[in-house]
């Protein structure tokens, strides 16, 4: 047995335990507060100095090997998400309504492994180390939070990394893609406002409901007809509300839904055209539209160079190079759009289990424990390894 094997080997089964306890007790996003405890607790006993933060939950630790070394971050989500949880697991959620449907449990444990098993191997160090253990992805709120404070602390960061749980690899992989990873996202919600009448004289009013169908079908149009194809863009309305009765036209309407693209070029062509549009229409119709854009998350493109380095840095952990990217969003981005950074994938799908392929968010999805000591391995060998 190597010495990283002995060293993995010492700590799995606490990281294991430590993983379920997360599981058990799963927190909302800036609610994490006993999450963050568990951390700061459990790595108490290493060399990593840790930051005090402006908030309650979160932490920044980092593992200085050599000031001219470069500084590698690595980051790990700890959020859960308002969902009931199905299971029998022995671990289930005692959180009522709150479960760890999204894999940051097994982020968390990732990183608070990893930190255990190289501050026993830290005269292999080939990096200084920055631990992050961030609040609010679900919200996309939590990157930009951590960042800031990142800037405030004065902690240096050259280059990210993060992992992300995937129901559709095999667990003992790790995927991969070069550039494009994840797309971007802005959300929007419209809000029509007109005169209402009675259903039998539609000739009366500036009916919202017509107005919205006629703005709804202009939007599949925007990418199908109007965007580049070569940058694709997904837009989809997701919720519409209005009336009450059915022989009245009511005098308001509001629906909303996402923008997606990994062109940022292409999201803001999206939004323009939907201005314009809604713009001429309520002039020929004598009604008000009020557009409002929110949670927008840049896309993730992938840093080449590192992405090689990463899986090119040991031979005993099996990568797989993923053929398509993520139309999901991850606020990771916001890091990205000051460091050089590259998330993977970790397989998650356990042979012969279904519920290990259920969707992400499902209230039943399960996922592989051993995509854990993967996970570690993989990081335990790039940071241990000179490119």
């Amino acid at each position: 047995m190597t010495v990283k094997d002995r060293a993995i080997d010492n700590h799995l089964e606490h990281v294991i335990n430590f993983r379920r306890r997360l599981h058990k007790a799963p927190e909302l996003s800036f609610k994490e507060y006993e999450t963050t405890k568990l951390v700061a607790h459990g790595l108490e006993d290493t060399d990593i100095e840790f930051y005090e933060l402006s908030e309650d939950t979160g932490l920044i630790g980092v593992l200085e090997k050599d000031p001219s070394y470069e500084y590698i971050g690595v980051r790990a989500d700890m959020d859960a998400l308002p969902i009931t949880e199905e299971n029998d697991l022995d671990f289930k959620s005692e959180n009522e309504g709150v479960m760890h449907a999204c894999g940051h449990d097994i982020h968390t444990s990732i990183i608070y492994g990893f930190a255990k098993v190289i501050n026993e191997l830290y005269e292999d160090l080939k990096y200084n180390l920055v631990f992050i253990f961030q609040p609010a992805e679900e919200t996309l709120e939590g990157a930009k939070y951590i960042n800031d404070e990142l800037k405030r602390l004065e902690i240096p960061v050259d280059k990210m990394i993060m992992f992300h749980t995937w129901p559709t690899l095999e667990e003992g992989l790790i995927g991969y893609r070069e550039e494009d990873m994840m797309a971007g996202s802005i959300t929007f919600d419209v809000k029509l406002t007109a005169k209402g009448g009675h259903a039998a004289h539609p000739d009366t009013t500036a009916d919202p409901i017509y107005l919205a169908s006629n703005i709804i079908q202009f939007i599949q149009g925007i990418a199908s007809r109007f965007n580049d194809p070569a940058t694709p863009v997904v837009i989809t309305v997701g919720q519409i509300h209005a009336g009450e009765k059915n022989n009245v036209i009511p005098d308001a309407l509001h629906f909303g839904g996402s923008i997606r693209s990994f062109s940022e070029k292409s999201i803001d062509m999206a939004k323009r055209m939907l201005g314009e549009y809604t713009d001429d229409l309520m002039k020929m119709s004598d009604a008000d539209c009020n557009i409002e854009y929110s949670r927008y998350c840049p896309p993730v493109i992938n840093n080449k160079e590192l992405v090689n380095d990463f899986i090119n840095s040991g031979e005993d952990v099996k990568f797989h190079e993923l053929k398509e990217p993520s139309m999901g969003s991850e606020d990771f981005a916001f890091y990205m759009q000051d460091y050089i950074g590259a998330a993977f994938r970790v397989g998650t799908k356990i042979k012969g289990e279904e519920k290990s392929t259920y969707s992400l968010h499902s209230p039943e999805v399960i996922f592989s424990e051993k995509s854990i000591e993967t996970a570690i391995r993989s990081l335990v060998n790039f940071t241990t390894k000179a490119h």
